[in-house]
């Protein structure tokens, strides 16, 4: 009886936190989307090639490493790196270590110049962290890691059982 109450309680508990989480995330992920969407909007670009953009960050990826990640289409993603191209953000490159093998790779430069619409919210975040102790701040980074994990995975998952989209005719 008594694993039984301890066992309601951790889930009582555990739905009351998810009462005040969801909405709080659904806040956080909406204004996240619309910081980026001014980012994107401020440097000319759509909002996905923006935030295709910033995953790549330093690392080079072929375009079917970037289907993967992201769930877009081949030729979505073609057709976003051939913008990326154009706006001069990203190259393509055979890969050094398989010459068969084409990577896109973001130009570091003009990364450093998205960097900087980023300065301001990097100090708020900045001052905002510095209010927690260490302890505190791993406790934040614990959970920021796991939940992206989740996010990945679900999102993954999502992936697998969505239904081929029909092209719309013209």
């Amino acid at each position: 009886m008594k694993r039984q109450k301890q066992s309601s309680q951790r889930a009582f508990r555990t739905d009351r936190r998810m009462d005040r989480y969801v909405p709080q995330i659904r806040e956080f992920a909406a204004r996240d989307g619309l910081f980026h969407e001014a980012v994107a909007k401020t440097i000319g670009m759509h909002s996905t090639d923006e935030k295709v953009l910033r995953l790549l960050g330093a690392d080079a990826m072929t375009a079917g490493d970037l289907v993967s990640h992201t769930g877009l289409t081949g030729a979505a993603v073609t057709a976003l790196v051939d913008r990326l191209i154009k706006l001069g953000y990203v190259t393509r490159e055979r890969d050094t270590g398989d010459r068969r093998k084409v990577v896109i790779r973001a130009v570091n430069a003009k990364l450093g110049d998205i960097n900087q619409l980023y300065g301001g919210l990097r100090g708020a975040l900045q001052a905002l962290l510095s209010k927690y102790e260490a302890a505190e701040f791993e406790t934040i980074m614990d959970f920021l890691t796991n939940a992206t994990a989740a996010m990945a995975e679900q999102t993954e998952k999502l992936a697998t059982r969505a239904k081929p989209q029909k092209a719309e005719a013209a």
